[in-house]
């Protein structure tokens, strides 16, 4: 008799150390991105996987550049997006190619924030992130205002010196 109840005591330890190895396999698999869905350049079906933070990737095209997305889980309650800007337009400055061709960001926001966010719209995201391609947009849109303002500067000069003659 105690012989049975030895041998049923060993069977549930090898039954939990089984199930602990297992969960431990699943769970390694998909905070790696290893069960990732490729949804190719199906905005919708990443959409979707955002929406609950499920691990996905996607390509998508925005003003004729190409931008790569993927979706990292975290174990916490945040989310991992990661952006990579992958390939300019043809016809875009070589500087242009130059400050973001290759670059990249990181987005952290919670699970609830990434539920409220449209994370295909770089405008919105972009408070959460952080990285090289962040920086770069930002200084292409310094650039541009800059260039903007010289551009204007005589109509600026001519309108200041009317209002000063007031």
């Amino acid at each position: 008799m105690e012989y049975a109840k030895g041998k049923k005591y060993k069977n549930w330890s090898r039954f939990i150390i089984l199930l602990l190895v297992l969960s431990t396999i699943f769970l390694g698999a998909y905070y790696s991105g290893f069960t990732r869905e490729y949804c190719g350049t199906d905005q919708t079906c990443f959409s979707e996987k955002a929406y609950n933070c499920r691990p996905a990737e996607v390509y998508t095209s925005r003003n004729n550049n190409i931008y790569y997305y993927k979706i990292n889980p975290t174990i916490s309650n945040k989310c991992e997006l990661f952006i990579k800007f992958d390939r300019a337009q043809e016809g875009t400055p070589s500087e242009h190619v130059t400050l973001l061709e290759g670059k990249s960001m990181t987005c952290t926001m919670s699970k609830s924030e990434m539920r409220k966010q449209d994370v295909l719209d770089m405008e919105g995201i972009m408070p959460f992130c952080t990285g090289p391609l962040k920086e770069s947009l930002y200084e292409l849109i310094v650039k541009r205002m800059y260039e903007l303002i010289i551009l204007n500067l005589k109509e600026i000069s001519t309108e200041a010196n009317t209002l000063m003659e007031i």
